[in-house]
């Protein structure tokens, strides 16, 4: 039941400091279960299903009135041999079917074709409204995942920033003292003194979508605006789930069996065909009309009631409707048939999206494992490039301008680590929703590392 308010303090873990919230992506998939909103509406939505199947499982039942009822008549009245009289009278029915004066209400109206087919449609209604909410849920997880790991991604870049604005203002500071000496050309220097402007606004750039990628976390797990996130991790984790030995082609047929939308739609079209069955056979079903009334009645000339004793009244009927004499029975079960087709034809176009987004994210996920694999070779290269220009440096043996290309070609490299690394974690996850998993908090623990 979701029960939880922005102003709760949130559970699953999660440490709290003043308005600091520190979190794990584990605790922030936990929280998007508790809090997350589309998560309850869904559950809402199963809710209404689950009503919507008891009401169709109630149109057997008839309904009841119990009460007094009056009528008072002046004037002209027919007779039943069809002469007009001039009668004054009054009369009054106490019980139940007290509805009307007479024959009452203890009703029941049955069409028996709806008694048997609505809730067979009904109930694979819920069941779509069910795999409807699991395939939101997975969504939603998937979301709060892939928005956690954008945050900890800016984060990183930040601080990777920071570091190289450290060193290209040191490069910057030494060329500018060497071309001072005359050690160096004033043009090195200005090109120099261009590096500390660029990464100063690349900081600036990552902190701001650091701050983006929080308040998209904060909105999507339903926390208060004034909450401030920190992350618990100090890296961004790496999350394997899936090798290169696992075979794709299995991989394909899990998603098609596992998949809630599938599910969703198998059930969708298990309704459409009870709706249609409905429709044809329908019309042979008869519909049942009843009504009862059991109480006390009375009445009399003028306004004086009199003569009050027990009556019963029992009106049973059974026929047969024929609807615009059978022509508007055939275009509605044409309209069934057709919403049916639709809907098989939606069933099969999604499993071939299915199958492609599997393949697509699987590609993707060991494209990036090998990428990930040569940033981490290109940055240890890159640091050694860079550690041997600096020594060069004060041996008096190179210019600060070669340090600086090292510099640069260490940034790229190490900026390539870090999108490498979080394009293939969030490749995982994506291929893990894929599947038909939702994205399980112990299980990505699990499966996650420290970057290489």
């Amino acid at each position: 039941t979701f029960a939880a308010s922005a102003q709760s303090p949130p559970a699953g873990g999660a440490a709290t400091e003043g308005n600091a919230l520190r979190i794990d992506l584990g605790t922030a998939l936990r929280l998007a279960d508790e809090r997350n909103l589309d998560i309850a509406i869904y559950l809402a939505r199963v809710t209404e299903a689950s009503a919507r199947l008891a009401r169709a499982r109630s149109l057997g039942i008839p309904t009841l009135r119990v009460g007094a009822g009056y009528n008072r008549h002046t004037g002209n009245i027919q007779e039943t041999g069809g002469q007009v009289i001039d009668a004054d009278r009054v009369s009054r029915f106490v019980g139940i079917g007290a509805g009307s004066v007479g024959p009452g209400d203890l009703a029941l109206d049955v069409d028996i074709g709806d008694a048997i087919f609505a809730p067979l449609a009904a109930r694979q209604d819920r069941a779509a409204a069910e795999s409807e909410s699991d395939a939101n849920r997975h969504a939603v997880l998937l979301d709060v995942a892939t928005a956690y790991l954008a945050w900890l991604q800016a984060r990183e870049e930040s601080r990777i920033a920071a570091e190289i604005l450290d060193r290209a203002t040191d490069l910057a500071t030494m060329t500018s003292s060497y071309a001072r000496a005359g050690e160096g050309l004033e043009a090195d220097a200005q090109l120099a003194a261009v590096q500390p402007l660029l990464w100063r606004q690349r900081r600036l750039a990552a902190e701001q979508r650091a701050e983006a990628a929080a308040a998209a976390l904060t909105r999507l797990l339903h926390l208060d605006a004034a909450v401030r996130l920190d992350p618990m991790e100090s890296e961004v984790p790496v999350i394997d789930l899936y090798s290169v030995d696992d075979d794709v082609n299995a991989l394909v047929e899990r998603a098609l069996e596992g998949r809630p939308e599938t599910d969703q739609l198998d059930s969708l079209v298990a309704a459409g065909e009870a709706e249609l069955r409905a429709q044809r056979y329908g019309l042979f079903v008869p519909k049942v009309s009843l009504r009862f009334s059991s109480g006390d009645f009375g009445g009399g000339p003028g306004s004086s009631i009199a003569d009050t004793g027990h009556r019963d009244d029992l009106t049973l009927q059974l026929y047969w409707q024929l609807d615009q004499l059978g022509f508007g029975h055939r275009a509605l079960t044409n309209e069934k048939r057709a919403q049916l087709r639709q809907t098989e034809l939606r069933r099969d176009k999604l499993r071939d999206a299915i199958a492609a987004e599997v393949r697509d994210d699987y590609t993707e996920a060991q494209s990036l494992r090998a990428q990930m694999q040569l940033s981490a070779s290109a940055v240890e290269q890159a640091q050694g490039a860079y550690t041997l220009h600096r020594r060069r440096i004060f041996d008096r043996q190179g210019l600060p301008l070669e340090a600086l290309q090292a510099m640069s070609a260490l940034a790229d490299a190490e900026m390539s680590a870090l999108t490498a690394t979080v394009g293939f974690s969030a490749a995982q996850i994506r291929l893990h929703t894929a599947l038909g998993n939702p994205v399980d908090a112990a299980q990505i623990e699990r499966g996650s590392s420290n970057p290489p």
